[in-house]
């Protein structure tokens, strides 16, 4: 044995701080390991990070900012803290070395083409300065002309061949992200403490916001051909797809469109920092490296921001941050309201009804002094008593021990085979309250349930929705018994949720709300509707022969007086699949569908699969020897932010036993309710004979 003394750098981990370092070296001995002895190599790091900040700018009539670097320094530290990066997998560019070159090169050469980031590794982009609007080319889809830019430092100089240096489009950034969730995996995390408008008023602030914020006008024009590279290898390696709104990527911003990204003095450093930045870190650094908090509950943590709505957009918004995982089981927060009440954050939508029961996500269990019963209950959240005083540990998740609502279950009906036989207790879960009832009648049944196999079972499907469109049988493999009731579970929350729709009608579809489908002109990114075959919605449903090579888009219309989120859906009756394909970016954003302001006035609305609201159009299919399939849009509409996220699942077949989304399977509404519509758009596609 030996020793060797050897000079450490000291981090103040908790912190995050540099200037607390101590200045000088500390001398630590080590005890050296016997020739020949194998010392087992540190895990590999899973994270990458791009991070860069801007406080100067080349040109002059770029008013320069205060803490953009100071944030991305102190986001380094945190993250290398955190998660022990080596310095190699964090690429850092500031001031004069953010160029517009270096930001797209080193996205490319860093993250997309690096060979050392495997497929589901954590990726992190984090971006400080300014952000900026500018008119767009007119062949570029925008919702007023103009789109986003991020502001690189030299922008508005010359580059290399002397042509002027533009800004970096949202476009741009957009493809550069699906082009690395392609190539490495949708665990990407973009956090962005810009702005997109400089148009507010002044609102008074508190004493330590600086009086600027991170956004700057740009005057000039993006050209059209602006990143034509880019784009054009994104047109030609880009495929259509049945696309998942945003799925490529987690998006934390600092604040809504037409909103200020503002400066403040830290109150830890007493240095210059992003007010959005410094209360993220903030709540990070409150999370245990073992407390799994989802995106959405984060942006929940953040301290109230004067003038300043964070935003956390992303199809897997419910994921773990800086994870790829998603809860196994559907659980809800709860809030203490002032007056002492407990509220779940889940209502009536999701089947929550006065009595239905809730126990802790930790204790499962089903000790009658441990429930918490809903006595009140309003859309999107219940108030809950509980049975018996207990004490809930600090971030606490509920899950339903049981929905009280017998006679809104599915109703299920085994088909009697003395070769295979299969009773009602092989569809028990331990434990739990099965979501569906069995029934001993074929006449009262929703589903009939047959085992044709000893790993194949058939459902035949007789509730109303599908039974019009002569659904045909579903056989599923199912390689144990066990694995039955999950499924079921699967198949319950798909009838609820396509046949869910608001009684009361306070929403007129047609008249209030339209729905449109379009089949889609032009090549990718630059895609509109085809005016010869307009829109495709006639009376509620849509029905055209298969093209394969056909392009498709829809569009939300609001004609109501209601400002309103809209949510869509698409169900798979083959696989009881539920995919979504347009859901509200935040809860903290403007509604997307503003109130129409008068009779002549042109209804508000958003795109899908085309113009602003993505590039990827959609494309249906039709199984081999089918000549009709039926699936079916649904359209949600609320005046108020619903997260309905979590109403996707996977195909029945594909649910693992103990980890289907069956905890939030549906029931009817209950009490409380603001406005909100419900409607199903049949898609019926049909082969041409003989093709």
């Amino acid at each position: 044995m030996g020793t060797a003394t050897v000079a450490v750098d000291l981090e103040a981990h908790d912190q995050d701080i540099v200037k607390t370092l101590p200045s000088s070296d500390l001398s630590v001995t080590y005890r050296l390991h016997e020739p020949g002895r194998i010392v087992a190599d540190a895990p590999r790091c899973r994270v990458f990070a791009l991070i860069v900040g801007i406080d100067k700018y080349m040109a002059s009539s770029i008013p320069d900012l205060r803490g953009c670097v100071n944030d991305a320094q102190t986001m380094r530290i945190f993250l290398t803290n955190r998660f022990n990066i080596p310095e190699k997998q964090v690429a850092f560019l500031a001031n004069q070395e953010a160029t517009r070159d270096a930001i797209l090169r080193t996205f490319r050469t860093h993250l997309i083409e690096n060979p050392d980031i495997e497929n589901g590794d954590t990726m992190i982009i984090y971006y400080a300065g300014h952000g900026s609007r500018v008119k767009a080319p007119e062949s570029w889809p925008s919702t007023d002309g103009k789109i986003e830019t991020f502001v690189p430092h030299d922008e508005r100089g010359k580059d290399a061949q002397g042509e002027l240096v533009h800004g970096i489009p949202d476009r741009t950034m957009g493809v550069l992200l699906s082009q690395l969730a392609t190539a490495k995996g949708s665990n990407i995390t973009v956090v962005l403490d810009c702005c997109h408008s400089g148009s507010l008023t002044r609102v008074s602030s508190p004493p330590n916001i600086l009086p600027v914020s991170r956004y700057v006008d740009t005057p000039t024009p993006i050209p059209e051909h602006l990143d034509h590279e880019l784009l054009a290898t994104s047109r030609m390696a880009g495929p259509d797809t049945s696309y998942e709104f945003m799925d490529s990527h987690i998006l934390l911003a600092a604040c809504r469109y037409q909103q200020r990204a503002r400066e403040c003095i830290s109150a830890i450093t007493g240095s210059p920092c992003g007010f959005f930045t410094d209360g993220l870190l903030r709540a990070l650094r409150g999370i245990g490296p073992l407390n799994r908090v989802t995106y959405a509950e984060l942006l929940d943590m953040l301290p109230a921001l004067p003038d300043q709505n964070p935003q956390c957009e992303g199809a897997n918004k419910g994921r773990f941050i800086f994870q790829g995982e998603k809860r196994e089981v559907e659980s809800w927060a709860i809030q203490v309201n002032e007056d002492g009440t407990l509220k779940v954050l889940v209502g009536s939508m999701f089947g929550v009804v006065i009595g239905t029961q809730f126990v802790s996500e930790k204790d499962p269990q089903t000790d009658p002094d441990r429930v918490f019963v809903a006595v009140s209950v309003d859309l999107d959240s219940a108030i809950l008593m509980p049975r018996a005083p207990q004490v809930l540990p600090s971030g606490t998740r509920l899950v339903v021990a049981d929905w009280k609502n017998e006679a809104a279950m599915m109703k299920v009906y085994i088909q009697p085979d003395e070769d295979l036989p299969l009773s009602a207790s092989d569809l028990l879960v331990p434990r739990t309250k099965p979501k569906f009832l069995v029934v001993a009648s074929r006449d009262a049944a929703d589903l009939v349930i047959k085992r044709t196999s000893k790993e194949e079972i058939t459902l035949t499907r007789l509730d109303a929705h599908l039974a019009r469109y002569d659904a045909p049988d579903v056989l599923l493999n199912i390689s144990a018994v066990a694995r039955i009731p999950y499924v079921l579970d699967s198949v319950g929350r798909f009838n609820y949720f396509l046949a869910k729709h608001n009684t009361r009608d306070v929403l007129d579809l047609g008249g209030d709300v339209q729905l449109e489908m379009h089949r889609l002109t032009g090549e990718f990114g630059f895609r509109v509707p085809d005016t010869e075959f307009g829109n495709m919605v006639v009376d509620g449903e849509m029905r055209f022969q298969l093209d394969p090579e056909a392009k498709y888009g829809f569009a939300i219309c609001n004609y109501s007086k209601y400002d309103l989120f809209p949510y869509l859906f698409y169900f798979d009756p083959a696989t009881y699949s539920i995919d979504a394909w347009y859901l509200p970016e935040s809860k903290t954003m403007a509604a997307p569908l503003p109130a129409r302001g008068d009779s002549n006035a042109p209804p508000a609305r958003i795109t899908i699969g085309y113009g602003t609201g993505g590039v990827y159009a959609f494309q249906f299919v039709v199984p081999d020897g089918i000549n009709t399939d039926t699936g079916f849009l649904k359209l949600f509409v609320s005046t108020t932010y619903l997260d309905l996220e979590s109403i996707e699942q996977a195909a029945a077949v594909d649910v693992s036993v103990g980890q289907g989304r069956g905890e939030e399977a549906g029931r009817p509404l209950a009490i409380g309710e603001g406005v909100w519509g419900g409607w199903d758009f049949p898609i019926t596609i049909f082969v041409e004979e003989g093709s």
